[in-house]
């Protein structure tokens, strides 16, 4: 059903001292297919709680990236 799902996802700095992540999703379907919204809710999901797992390991060993 789907061709591929590309992902651009950005960090700023935000003016008091954290982050701010911008995130855009683009999925291509196969064909004449049609994704559903309900599709994408689950894949924005799942996509969060990857970059809450990687969060919780870069705060938890901040020497893992300097």
């Amino acid at each position: 059903m789907l061709e591929k799902i590309s992902y651009e996802i950005k960090l700023v700095a935000s003016p008091d001292g954290g982050s701010i992540l911008k995130s855009t999703s683009k999925y291509h379907a196969k064909g004449h297919h049609e994704i559903k919204e309900e599709q994408i809710q689950a894949g924005k999901e799942k996509a969060v709680g990857l970059f809450k797992a990687v969060e919780g390991y870069l705060l938890a060993n901040p020497d893992g990236y300097n």
